[in-house]
């Protein structure tokens, strides 16, 4: 694990034991003049702390996640269609780069179940913390209970895992050359999990687990991963979901 990330002095003692077992310093223990990520708690909940911004931390109660929740389209909206959801199908989903897990919640909040696989151990301990905190909230406990966490290689976890029916791959973009365009969570992500070198390995593994389609996400003009031809596509302003459909073979 890279010096560059420290506990936080602030509450150390209260910190996960899966952080604490990484053997990470204490701010206190380390001096960087950049790059350096913290990791503590704000206002109870878990939280990355960097040089350039702070706090970040995993919330599907309120923000971003609340809002797709409310205004998303449901299941019109084009993450729903491209995994396949319907008013008679909820796919079982396996999110392989479950990030912050955002498409994750919309996709249970439609009625899916989804494993999230999260590779970076500080990044799975955040969602594990997200999920535990909005487990209490009345209105959404029901779509906390269709998802779930695993800290793990995401290649070697689907090689390992039963054949599910969607898996769903939301690889790093292409880093921008604005470090400005970059929004601070993605930035902070990027710093923690490293680009995805592997993503030819991780469709193929995906190919070989789901049963029904793998579905990836991509920026708008970015070429499709190597490989396996895409089936089809669906659109929206920003994104474009490739759809590699395992029922056409």
């Amino acid at each position: 694990m890279s010096t560059e990330i420290a506990i936080k002095v602030d509450g150390y003692s209260d910190i996960p034991e899966s952080i604490k077992s990484l053997g990470l310093p204490l701010e206190s223990e380390i001096e960087s003049d950049k790059g350096l990520l913290l990791v503590g708690w704000h206002q109870d909940k878990l939280a990355l702390f960097s040089d350039q911004s702070g706090p970040i931390y995993v919330d599907f109660v309120e923000g971003k996640v609340a809002h797709r929740r409310q205004f998303g389209g449901g299941k019109k909206q084009p993450l729903a269609r491209a995994v396949g959801l319907s008013s008679k199908v909820n796919p079982t989903v396996i999110d392989a780069t479950a990030g912050f897990g955002r498409d994750s919640f919309v996709l249970a909040s439609l009625g899916c179940k989804v494993v999230m696989i999260e590779r970076s151990p500080i990044m799975a301990a955040l969602l594990k913390d997200g999920l535990d905190r909005a487990a209490k909230e009345v209105e959404i406990a029901d779509i906390i209970a269709r998802m779930s966490i695993i800290n793990a290689d995401a290649i070697t976890q689907l090689e390992e895992s039963e054949a599910v029916q969607v898996i769903y791959l939301d690889p790093m973009y292409p880093e921008k050359k604005k470090a400005a365009a970059v929004k601070k969570e993605m930035r902070v992500l990027q710093q923690l999990a490293g680009p995805d070198l592997d993503s030819v390995l991780l469709l193929n593994a995906a190919l070989n687990k789901a049963i029904k389609r793998v579905v990836v996400k991509r920026p708008k003009g970015a070429k499709p991963i190597e490989g396996r031809k895409v089936n089809s596509e669906i659109s929206s302003p920003n994104t474009r979901y490739d759809i590699y459909n395992l029922e056409a073979f």
